[in-house]
């Protein structure tokens, strides 16, 4: 094992990691995005996003062969991107709720 490369049973488990923070960040940059609505990001946010994201994928892609690593790495982001904005969206419901 070199140094300059994670051992086989963190590599999975970071690169997923790296790709939902990544993935998060790219929505919260967004401009529609619900989760501070009226606060626009930085536009340090978009940068680092698309970077963990990518470097998730770099990461899954030592852990296992092309095709497995673009589709684990698709299936992450869609799962971030369908999730967070119905999260953002219930708890922007709970705050307009009548107590």
């Amino acid at each position: 094992m070199t140094g300059s490369t994670l051992p086989a049973e963190l590599a999975l488990p970071t690169g997923l990691v790296l790709t939902l923070l990544g993935a998060a960040l790219l929505y919260r940059a967004a401009p529609n995005q619900a989760l501070r609505p009226g606060k626009p990001a930085a536009r340090g946010i978009f940068w680092a996003g698309w970077g963990a994201t990518l470097l998730g994928l770099l990461d899954l892609l030592t852990w296992s062969g092309p095709t497995t690593s673009v589709f684990i790495w698709l299936t992450a982001l869609m799962l971030v991107w369908s999730l967070l904005p119905l999260a953002a969206a219930w708890r922007a419901g709970d705050r307009k709720a009548p107590k």
